[in-house]
């Protein structure tokens, strides 16, 4: 009888490990592939290269986590890459560049910010159209993984883990509120950053969560994140939570308040930041009603695997 309870507390009634451990076996495999393929890409490049081998170590871990804890093919974490998913991601790239080219607006009209030129003016000894591409691409490649690594995996099993049959919608806030908290610690470690910075991107957490627990699909939630970075970034030259591009193709001096503007941490460590969340979720909701969507957590979240996976 002992034996049997034990194995309750890591097996679930349908003989699968339980949410919480995959969870935390998904993590480990994260760290086994993410270390050497880091190691491997400081020996043969920069920073783009490391994030491109991050995309890599953390597709692979969810991916062998799919296969073999959750008995699941990936595309069951948000990855139905038809038609429909890519319209979703262009609305959610739209929705966020509509939102920042807003947010840089206000700045500037406040007189809180100001064009110094272009980033073709900049001396480098690398062509400018080479480094602004290898930007975009990395930016595509960390909207792309850490919605699949915060959302598709995380946020979806919790929500699983936490479902007992009937309360699904709360199961699906328990789940956004915790996957969120742990998005923000993942920044704790960038350059400048700040208390309230921490707390937009707890926010922006939510707001990258809201789309994909209605639907049950990624492609909003990457198209929201990739443009947040990359308009931000590579447009407008703001930091990117604390990163900075320096070959944007404007250049602007931000001289605003820091409660504001966010300083060198960017839009997302400011007022402004929350702003720019709370427009992006009310252009989202409208969209998603339009779309015919209830508001509600969606089904997707919590199915089973099919008997056969893949």
């Amino acid at each position: 009888m002992a034996i049997k309870h034990f194995e309750t507390i890591f097996v679930s009634p349908d003989g699968r490990i339980r949410a919480g451990w995959r969870i935390l076996m998904q993590i480990i495999l994260s760290l086994l592939f993410l270390i050497p393929l880091q190691l491997l890409a400081a020996q043969f490049g920069g920073r783009n290269m490391q994030i491109v081998a991050g995309g890599i170590a953390i597709t692979l871990a969810i991916w062998t986590a799919a296969w073999i804890l959750d008995k699941r093919p990936i595309t069951d974490f948000g990855l139905r890459m038809n038609t429909q998913w890519w319209k979703d991601c262009l609305v959610g790239f739209l929705v966020a560049s509509v939102v920042m080219f807003l947010m840089v607006l206000g700045m500037w009209l406040l007189g809180w910010a100001e064009f110094s030129g272009f980033g073709w003016n900049r001396t480098s000894d690398r062509s400018f159209l080479w480094m602004l591409g290898g930007y975009v691409v990395t930016m595509a490649l960390v909207g792309f993984y850490e919605e699949l690594w915060a959302r598709g995996y995380q946020l979806k099993n919790m929500t699983e883990g936490f479902y007992t049959g009937r309360n699904r919608y709360v199961a699906g806030l328990i789940a956004i509120g915790i996957s969120s908290l742990a998005f923000g610690a993942l920044h704790l470690g960038n350059p400048n950053v700040t208390f309230l910075g921490i707390l937009v991107i707890v926010l922006a957490g939510v707001m990258l969560a809201l789309p994909y627990v209605v639907t049950g699909q990624l492609g909003y939630s990457v198209g929201l994140h990739f443009a947040w970075n990359v308009v931000q970034g590579a447009v407008f030259g703001l930091p990117v939570s604390g990163n900075l591009f320096r070959q944007s193709v404007l250049q602007l001096q931000v001289t605003g308040p820091e409660l504001w503007t966010g300083g060198r941490f960017g839009p997302e460590g400011g007022f402004f930041g929350i702003i720019g969340v709370v427009l992006i979720v009310i252009f989202m909701v409208a969209w998603l009603r339009i779309q015919g969507y209830s508001m509600t957590i969606s089904e997707e979240l919590t199915r089973p695997p099919s008997p056969k996976h893949t």
